[in-house]
């Protein structure tokens, strides 16, 4: 980390809140500490509140953890916070409602220190890419709203950034779009594209591999004969009520209800989470088509723009 974060550990029992709490501080983090809702909430509200990723438990003593999201999405410092939900409860009802609710990520009590060290940085990781990109698109101008339609070719991680970016500004939702689209068009590209699947991107990323692991194989695959000609597709249809994207990748699909659905399975992997991730940033309905290298977002339109 090339600043400091700050993790709010919040849990009703003194011991796991010190056990997080100094396993994340050896890693580097600052850590503060609340053992209830109303506790969490003190620090949270708290004028130039400094935490950067919240590790919350759902069962404390003055209620359901997830009743503090929605006090955290009324104020504009919380909104985008990363959750990460750690919890003895596993039953697919209450992951489902969790990740309704806007959380990063799920983890079932009790796990390891690898899995905590991997998901919290994914959490930070991607709430820091979410703030760059919303400069970005900030720094643009409004030209792209006037546009009804559009066809792009893209092959690089780079490229599908930029043009995430650029069509968020064609849309009022951009402060979730951007992210959302973002995801879409790097699976597009990572899984489609250059045929990384989610087992070796989990493998590129694991704390034991070396620190460009991932990086480097997506150069490696971006110069090779076998991936040069192969590129993502993305359509866009915009109308007064409604702007419909439609992202195509030259890949053999996947399983996308496996990544889509509230699959316990699949959430205590700290990888794998952007598409779910994407369902509630900013889309109004994600339907995967076909074997799953074709998907279509719809993103609602506010009246007059």
């Amino acid at each position: 980390m090339t600043e400091t974060v700050t993790a709010l550990v919040v849990d009703d029992e003194e011991m796991t809140r010190a056990i997080v709490g100094g396993y994340l501080a050896r890693l580097g983090y600052r850590t503060l500490e609340a053992g209830s809702i109303a506790a969490a909430w003190d620090i949270l509200s708290a004028p130039g509140c400094p935490v950067g990723v919240l590790l919350l438990d759902r069962r404390l003593p003055d209620g359901d953890g997830l009743e503090l999201l929605p006090r955290m999405r009324a104020l504009p410092h919380l909104a985008e916070l990363p959750v990460i939900v750690q919890s003895v409860a596993d039953s697919g009802a209450e992951i489902a409602a969790a990740i309704r609710a806007g959380i990063f990520h799920y983890m079932t009590k009790p796990y390891d220190g690898t899995l905590l060290r991997s998901v919290v940085g994914a959490a930070v990781e991607n709430h820091g890419r979410l703030k760059a990109l919303r400069g970005d698109v900030r720094s643009r101008t409004d030209a792209m709203a006037l546009m009804r339609g559009g066809r792009f070719r893209l092959r690089t991680p780079q490229e599908a950034r930029d043009l995430a970016i650029a069509l968020s500004a064609a849309a009022p939702a951009a402060r979730g779009l951007t992210f959302g689209l973002t995801e879409l068009m790097l699976n597009a590209v990572e899984h489609g594209t250059l045929g990384i699947g989610f087992e070796a991107k989990r493998r590129l990323k694991a704390p034991g591999a070396a620190a460009n692991a991932y990086a480097e194989e997506l150069d490696r695959r971006l110069a090779s004969p076998d991936y040069r000609d192969r590129f993502v597709t993305v359509e866009v249809e915009r109308d007064e009520r409604r702007l419909t994207i439609t992202i195509t990748d030259m890949g053999g699909g996947f399983d996308h209800r496996h990544y889509l659905a509230a699959d316990p399975a699949q959430n205590t992997a700290a990888h794998g989470r952007g598409i779910a991730l994407a369902r509630l940033a900013g889309f109004a309905e994600l339907t995967y088509l076909g074997d799953g290298n074709r998907v279509v977002g719809v993103v609602e339109l506010e009246e007059g723009r």
